[in-house]
């Protein structure tokens, strides 16, 4: 084991680089889940990416199926599996109508800074224009200590 300066660490200096560490783990792991997602997805799953300019919020990826119909993702590399590990927001949990249906709206809205670009508005357009109760929605998981990959459709 490597040292530090000769320092073996106290069990206070190890919590102190856990909470350090606290606020970005998760959006390291986050972002490995949605990065092993989209190759599983693409590969497993034959869907083609559509651009489409993620910002802090919303969707973790856009896709369309052979039929040329849009599939949202939602990736989740955590050991609570699939439809469980869908979170709850001020609009919905993760994956509802209302959500799908608010998240569409402010990427077409040009004032959402969290979620407007011009390639977004389309497909924000897009998914308020034959309703997002019709868009398909698939919750992809990774579990983190199996590497076991399960999808659950929504609708």
């Amino acid at each position: 084991m490597s040292q530090c300066c000769g320092k073996v660490p106290t069990p206070e200096d190890v919590q102190a680089i856990r909470r350090s560490i606290e606020g970005h783990q998760s959006r390291y792991q986050g972002d490995i889940g949605e990065q092993a997602v989209s190759e599983y997805v693409t590969n497993e799953l034959e869907l083609n990416a559509e651009f489409f300019d993620q910002r802090q919020h919303g969707f973790d990826g856009v896709y369309r199926d052979g039929a040329g119909k849009l599939v949202l993702i939602e990736s989740k590399l955590t050991e609570t599996p699939g439809l469980a590990a869908l979170g709850h927001t001020q609009h919905g949990r993760e994956g509802s109508v209302e959500w799908v249906e608010y998240v569409a709206t402010q990427m077409t809205d040009p004032t959402s800074k969290e979620y407007y670009s011009p390639d977004n508005a389309k497909i924000g357009e897009e998914i308020l224009s034959i309703g997002p109760e019709n868009v398909s929605f698939l919750v992809v998981h990774i579990d983190p200590e199996t590497l076991e990959t399960d999808v659950s459709k929504l609708r």
